[in-house]
């Protein structure tokens, strides 16, 4: 079934809107002057005979507590349960054998609180005269989670659900693939959670995880704000001493392989308009050692905010994109060092030039002294400002603790800073980036750039789970299949040719949520001469969108008020109001091109591309089913490109006739499914429906 694109269009235009940044003058930074003096207060540290260490700083500014536990434990590998330890985090809040979520919910807002937990990590805030209370319930929630059946079903389809828009956002596929890429899939910062990872997992998974790693002797628990000390121990003793110590495993993991060479790894999304790009290898630097300052130091210069190099060039000389950023990443098992962007497809290879050029740049040749100085301050500034928080203090002595630091590590932090030479950051440039031990990830429309980046490395191609796949022209269609043929084996499969003329009138009524407002998509067909698509909001009988095509003649509605389409949105909507289109392509198959694709998996597909003024369809068919599984539209509007992309899957028997069930597509940075609730065929149209 063909869906219009002006009208579910109209929820993008309503739903989202383009925010505009101010961009800040920093061409004018104050003089360096000698780093000062900094006195960081101590916090009061005791040890529960469980093994728990606490720390509290005391603040009494403000009538309120903050806590925060951290479990300090190596990475887990989760291997075909990719999932289940952010779960159990999640799942911690989600009730206990005492309180229901509800129950949780409704007494830590009536305490005017707040409480968060994660795999290895939880907090908790509230005035100073409930926090007592909050406290008590924060450590039912440590001591006695519930992980009850039904919420874990409950987050189980939540992240089923996020993770069907990751597949289509460019960002979140990088990050993945990336991160797959260069710690290796079988690393536990390279493992990517999936459909299948999160439906293996069960409670007993859940169980697992938190008996083996929530334990006190690896916790790390801080107080800070309007508390003393002896009313911080005592609440400590009160509701954690009972807290049951255990071993706790640890795990060794080698240092990632890297590649002999820059790995240029793409993953193809043949409707991309821009292209994502990052550039990252694995690097070696742990929290507290002394590199650390001049690599910070490298690392804002070349890409740390819109003042720097990668931004500077990629973004204000040469207009690639609107932003162009670098991260270094300390860690206490493997960091990373990565470089990334987002450029439009046609200047993909020119962005890559640049962005090599850059990253060579500060390894080849020392920054200037006025560009050292000027960084250097910023830091600096980032750094006093931090000391206004109180729980800097606490994280700082966790971290001293936990890492193993010197005493005197922040004590003497901006003399260290001010130390760092321009020696030092080319030093550090050299050290932690490696072009020719590195990956260089693109997401996007691989023919238009992949031919151009043969000269920088080894081309690979990846699906958006990292498995290697073949590029699209590898797979070769069969000599003999045409157009013609792919259509007839769609009909076929749907219920035959002769089946689908029969059809003169259709209806049918779908549902789904976005931004969680419930949508309704009302579609009607007649005699493939009258057309109907409705959307509205069925909490409120709100109608956002109404577009009626009798014959030639078109009219469109958003809010109530009468849209002027342009002739050129009229012959597309006409063009686009078939039920079936296949039957309108079979009549001109000669002049359809034929290729063929590969998915987010790396399944081949066959397509079929039809060229219309200023729009372009692929329709996209399984090979072996021969069912329709995407339409893809590119349309010029108002001088932008736009494109829109439908999936159809859950195809079940109307009346003779396979009718997809599921009809997913993008709104803006969001996904809209759409599940059928009403099909109707030659029956419950009317004329008159369609006014």
């Amino acid at each position: 079934m063909q869906k219009n694109f002006f009208a579910l269009w109209a929820i993008e235009m309503i739903f989202f809107s383009q925010i505009g940044f101010a961009q800040i003058d920093r061409t004018h930074p104050p003089a360096p002057g000698p780093a000062p003096e900094i006195h960081i207060g101590t916090p009061d540290t005791f040890t529960l005979n469980n093994g728990l260490r606490v720390f509290v700083v005391e603040n009494h500014k403000l009538p309120s507590v903050t806590a925060f536990l951290i479990l300090d434990h190596t990475p887990v590998r989760e291997g075909d349960k990719v999932g289940y330890v952010s779960m159990a985090g999640q799942l911690l809040r989600r009730g206990t054998t005492t309180m229901s979520k509800k129950q949780l919910d409704d007494t830590i807002d009536f305490l005017g609180g707040n409480i968060n937990t994660s795999s290895s990590s939880a907090s908790a805030f509230a005035l100073s005269q409930n926090f007592p209370k909050l406290f008590a319930i924060f450590s039912d929630i440590v001591l006695h989670p519930s992980f009850d059946t039904t919420e874990i079903e409950k987050l189980r389809k939540q992240t089923l659900s996020a993770l069907a828009q990751r597949k289509d956002d460019p960002d979140a596929i990088l990050s993945q693939v990336t991160n797959a890429l260069m710690y290796g899939k079988d690393h536990p910062y390279g493992e990517i959670e999936t459909e299948q990872t999160v439906k293996r997992i069960n409670r007993e998974d859940l169980l697992h995880y938190y008996h083996t790693y929530w334990r006190p002797n690896v916790g790390y628990l801080a107080f800070v704000g309007d508390i003393t000390p002896t009313e911080a121990r005592k609440l400590t003793e009160q509701y954690l001493a009972s807290w049951q110590p255990a071993p706790v495993p640890k795990h060794d993991y080698p240092f990632p392989n890297q590649p002999d060479g820059l790995s240029i790894d793409i993953v193809n999304r043949p409707t991309a308009v821009q292209s994502n790009i990052a550039f990252a290898n694995p690097i070696s630097l742990k929290p507290g050692d002394m590199r650390n300052f001049p690599a910070r130091v490298m690392n804002e210069i070349l890409g740390g905010g819109s003042n720097s190099r990668l931004f500077m060039d990629l973004r204000e000389t040469y207009g690639y994109t609107y932003g162009a950023y670098s991260s270094l990443n300390e860690d206490p098992y493997v960091g990373n060092f990565r470089a990334v962007t987002d450029v439009r497809t046609e200047v993909t290879d020119s962005a890559i030039m640049r962005l090599l050029q850059d990253l060579e740049d500060i390894r080849t040749h020392q920054v200037s002294e006025d560009e050292l100085a000027r960084f250097k301050n910023a830091l600096s500034g980032e750094f006093a400002r931090s000391l206004e928080f109180p729980s800097r203090i606490a994280q700082f002595a966790i971290n001293i603790e936990r890492y193993h630091m010197p005493k005197d590590y922040y004590q003497h932090y901006l003399q260290y800073l001010a130390t760092v030479n321009a020696e030092q950051v080319q030093e550090a440039a050299q050290q932690f980036i490696q072009p020719q031990h590195a990956h260089l990830v693109i997401v996007g429309k691989a023919q238009d750039f992949a031919n151009k980046l043969t000269s920088y490395g080894n081309i690979h191609y990846y699906s958006i789970y990292a498995d290697p796949v073949q590029p699209d022209t590898a797979t070769q269609l069969p000599k003999d299949l045409t157009a013609a043929k792919v259509i007839d084996h769609y009909l076929q499969a749907i219920g035959g040719k002769d089946k689908v003329q029969q059809v003169k009138s259709i209806k049918m009524i779908a549902e789904g949520e976005i931004q969680g407002q419930q949508i309704r998509l009302t579609e009607m067909h007649m005699n493939n001469d009258l057309y109907l698509q409705e959307i509205s909001l069925p909490a409120t009988h709100m109608i956002i969108t109404k577009v009626v095509k009798k014959g030639n003649d078109v009219s469109m509605q958003q809010m109530g008020q009468q849209v002027e389409l342009t002739p050129t949105m009229k012959n597309q909507i006409i063009q686009n109001a078939q039920w079936c289109p296949e039957l309108y392509l079979l009549e001109k198959s000669d002049s359809l091109q034929l290729k063929t694709s590969t998915d987010n998996e790396g399944k081949q597909l066959y397509v079929i591309k039809v060229q219309q003024p200023e729009e372009s369809i692929e329709y996209q068919y399984d090979p072996q089913t021969g069912l329709k599984l995407h339409e893809i539209h590119q349309i010029q509007l108002n001088g932008r490109e736009m494109s829109s992309r439908f999936d159809f899957a859950d195809y079940r028997p109307v009346d003779g006739l396979l009718i997809p069930y599921s009809i997913t597509t993008n709104m803006g940075p969001q996904q809209l499914k759409l599940q059928v609730k009403e099909i109707q065929i030659n029956q419950g149209v009317d004329k008159s429906d369609f006014q």
